[in-house]
């Protein structure tokens, strides 16, 4: 007793071979062919129809040496062996077709005496046609898909920032609008859209927000001038302001106005009677 194999195939001799598609293909055309020749001839039309259709296939294999539907070799001994066998069953079909059916060969053989015996056509009475009710046209519905884009307004955002000068302000970040895709399925009835539906609503591009930056620094006071250093002692102008009285110097110090001509420096706040003491202004700082 043989025992079962365990790597899940069948033993050679239990497995089936499969017909080729075109076997298959020639197998229905020939009972096509045979059916045909039964509904209008009875038998002997079937077996000639199917005769045929085998013989042609046959001649095809011998003159070609090709494997047909019929799955001979290619050798053209069997092909040839087939076709003979082929005509001699189209040959005894044809036979047997005449002999079952000797009326048309007797028709075909004397067609005037079948006319001859036709009896004469009684006169046909004319009827007037009724008129046909014209059909309703059955309206045509389609769809069709449409896709629209849209524009999607950037917003606007701001930023303040203590580095740039208070009242100031700059576009950092340039706005852009966004895009959105719409896709409708549209029905058309006759051709002409009679509802719509919204598919998928996307967003295919994001829009960028606008950023404005704006400055908040306030600059602190400038601190107050120092007041001057008088060497000399100082005076009361005119003006009720106090003046460092005017001192010798071989650089001019901070806050002297003018140079005189002994060599003096002036802290005069005003020209009128600078270094009228000492021999008038040389030159002014």
């Amino acid at each position: 007793m043989s025992r079962p194999r365990t790597d899940g195939t069948q033993p050679p001799h239990t497995r089936t071979r499969r017909l080729p598609v075109t076997t298959w293909v020639g197998i229905v055309g020939t009972a096509l062919a045979a059916l045909i020749g039964l509904a209008t001839g009875g038998v002997w039309t079937m077996v000639l129809m199917a005769s045929l259709v085998v013989l042609a296939t046959t001649v095809y294999g011998v003159l070609f040496r090709r494997t047909t539907w019929l799955c001979l070799p290619r050798k053209r001994t069997a092909a040839g062996i087939a076709a003979a066998v082929a005509f001699v069953v189209l040959i005894g079909s044809s036979s047997a077709y005449g002999a079952a059916h000797p009326e048309l060969s007797t028709t075909a053989a004397h067609p005037a005496a079948v006319v001859a015996a036709v009896p004469s056509a009684a006169p046909t009475k004319h009827r007037t046609p009724t008129p046909t009710p014209t059909p309703t046209p059955t309206p045509v519905v389609t769809t069709k898909t449409i896709t629209e884009t849209l524009p999607i307004p950037f917003t606007s955002t701001t930023v303040e920032n203590a580095t740039l000068a208070q009242g100031s302000s700059s576009v950092t970040t340039a706005g852009v609008d966004g895009v959105e895709t719409k896709t409708w399925t549209v029905s058309l009835t006759d051709g002409v859209e009679t509802g719509r539906t919204l598919a998928s609503d996307v967003t295919t591009t994001p829009p960028v927000a606008q950023v404005t930056t704006v400055g908040t620094y306030v600059a602190p006071p400038p601190p107050a001038p120092a007041a001057p250093t008088c060497t000399n002692g100082t005076y009361t102008n005119s003006a009720g302001a106090t003046v460092c009285r005017p001192e010798v110097s071989s650089t001019a110090p901070s806050g002297a106005t003018a140079k005189c001509v002994d060599g003096t420096y002036s802290f005069s706040q005003s020209r009128r009677g600078t270094c009228s003491s000492h021999g008038g202004v040389a030159s002014w700082l």
